[in-house]
Formats: C-alpha cells, structure tokens, sequence
C-alpha cells in the first residue's frame, strides 16, 4: 500500500514542447497526479510524461483555445510517474499552455 503526502500545488505555465511540471523525487517516490486544469492560447495537443520523452501517462489531449479542461481532484490519484521520475508535460508546437496541478508524492 503507498503512502501518500501531503496535497502540494503547483501552477503550468509554458509554451515550450517539454516542460517539467514536478521535478523527480528521491529513490522509491513516485509523483502522484490528484487533479489538474490547462487552457491553451491556441490550439494544443499535450500529453503527461513519466519523464521528459518518457512514458506517456494519458493519451493526446486536444486543447481548443480559451477553453479550459480539467479533471477534478481524486484523493486517490488520477496517474503518477515512475520512482524517482519527473513529471513532464510535453505538447506538440508552442502555444502557450497555462493552468493548475495538484499532487503529492507516493512511496
């Protein structure tokens, strides 16, 4: 059974193809995704990584512009990386991603 930490927040804010949302955490811990929202600037694909080029933790999601998409917290996670593995939002091109993260870690 994983123990989890305390919720933390973090905001998105890029328009680069790779952005690091969570750095990796020590040995053992994984990053563990409980909610998050995104609004792009212009039309946008971005997926969430288990590293940066990484394994890919949800499929492509298709941002339209100005229109916000969010999943709602879950206590229990939505996805997480691997140990000691960054969390990496990676999107095709260059529109300006921004938007809100809730996580914690998991070991």
């Amino acid at each position: 059974m994983a123990v989890l930490g305390e919720a933390q927040f973090a905001p998105i804010s890029s328009a680069a193809g790779d952005a690091t949302l969570v750095a990796a955490q020590a040995a053992g811990v994984r990053i563990r995704v409980l909610g998050f929202a995104l609004a792009a600037a212009a039309p946008a694909v971005v997926t969430f990584q288990s590293g940066t080029g990484g394994a890919a933790l949800t499929g492509a999601m298709s941002l339209t512009t100005g229109v916000p998409f969010w999943v709602e917290a879950s206590a229990f996670g939505i996805l997480q990386t691997a140990a000691a593995t960054l969390l990496n939002l990676h999107q095709n091109g260059t529109a300006q991603v921004s938007g809100w993260l809730i996580w914690c870690t998991a070991s």
